[in-house]
């Protein structure tokens, strides 16, 4: 069976960029090395996180791993107050959506530095 633990790679073009912008949310960072003078960080929303971004350069990636998809992944986040979370992400230089309602559920969604879409509904 799985387990409830998952770590997501992003392939970015500017990893300390990442690594800024998530930090500004609040992720915390787990772990942080260099591979054959490439920086690969790991970092997740919290320290009990069971979620995990490990946050690779998409050069590195295309040049050690040539045949792996570097399509970034659609993910969608939880939010116990969405609400004072949207708030919170206005205030921050983020290209952020609409905070909209979706039958019952409110939802919005972001970009990363890269470019990455990802989105955020109420939990």
């Amino acid at each position: 069976m799985f387990s409830n633990k998952v770590q997501i790679s992003l392939f970015v073009d500017d990893v300390q960029k990442e690594v800024d912008f998530w930090q500004k949310l609040d992720f915390i960072v787990f772990d942080k090395q260099e591979t054959d003078g490439s920086l690969v960080v790991e970092i997740a929303p919290s320290q009990n996180a069971d979620m995990h971004f490990v946050i690779y350069d998409r050069n590195f990636v295309e040049k050690q791993s040539p045949e792996v998809a570097t399509n970034p992944p659609q993910i969608m986040f939880f939010s116990e107050d969405i609400t004072q979370l949207y708030k919170t992400m206005q205030t921050l230089p983020i290209e952020l959506g609409e905070l909209i309602q979706l039958e019952e559920t409110l939802v919005f969604n972001f970009v990363d530095p890269d470019g990455n879409y990802f989105a955020v509904t109420e939990a």
